[in-house]
């Protein structure tokens, strides 16, 4: 990005329902950032209203956002089905997940990533202000957050059910010297802790893999909550 003297480098996956983004120093940008984004210009600058729909595996930035705004806010199982139902259903402002599909009121109910890259060059154009400052504008608003995500490939797939099962009999009362103050079992197994981090552990529709998904507002407590997800996945089922 340096090189080309770029303002923002903006990528689709194959069928272009997927967006990510990198900013003029290169650094990438989430979906997690661009969905929150999105939101924050959705609401105050162009007027718009509606519920937010989120997957269990996507920022909390988007919760925080919603209770500032008064929207009602929807957590859907990991895929852009669920939030289709609800796009189709209810008065959606926006909704997406973490893997990059995401869509607005008013337009078709899937992920589409031009779209949401055409939306992220108006939010620059509008604030005249390149895509770092806006990000860090809006961690200092909602975050700060850190986010990682973690893929363990397993020997064979795992039933859902039996793992969720076996993971909640075993619930931690703290993680990372947290207290667990929630679980929830939408799609795996969410702990969610006293401090607003978050730990997911789920299998992979697609493929012999388990995810385990981390978010907290200390990057150093994002290794240690990862670590911990790690442990208690490799004792929920067979690891290779």
């Amino acid at each position: 990005m340096n090189n080309t003297h770029a303002h923002v480098g903006l990528a689709t996956d194959g069928d272009a329902d997927r967006i990510g983004a990198v900013d003029a120093n290169g650094n990438f940008i989430d979906p997690h950032h661009i969905m929150a984004l999105s939101l924050q210009y959705l609401f105050e600058k162009r007027g718009w209203r509606g519920a937010v729909v989120k997957t269990v595996s996507t920022t909390l930035m988007l919760n925080r956002l919603a209770k500032k705004y008064n929207l009602p806010l929807y957590e859907t199982s990991v895929g852009f089905d669920g939030i289709a139902d609800l796009m189709m259903t209810r008065d959606v402002l926006i909704g997406g997940e973490e893997s990059g599909g995401i869509s607005i009121k008013g337009h078709i109910p899937e992920g589409d990533g031009v779209l949401m890259g055409l939306l992220l060059l108006e939010v620059m154009a509008h604030a005249h202000a390149p895509l770092h400052e806006l990000i860090m504008n809006l961690q200092q608003e909602v975050g700060p957050t850190y986010y990682k995500r973690d893929d363990i490939k397993l020997d064979k797939p795992v039933p859902k059910s039996e793992m969720v099962e076996r993971l909640a009999n075993s619930a931690p009362n703290t993680i990372n010297n947290e207290h667990v103050v929630s679980i929830q079992t939408t799609d795996g197994i969410k702990f969610i802790m006293a401090d607003d981090s978050w730990l997911l552990i789920r299998p992979s529709g697609t493929e012999p893999v388990l995810r385990v998904y981390v978010e907290s507002e200390d990057e150093a407590a994002v290794k240690n909550i990862l670590a911990v997800g790690r442990d208690m996945a490799g004792k929920s089922t067979t690891v290779t």
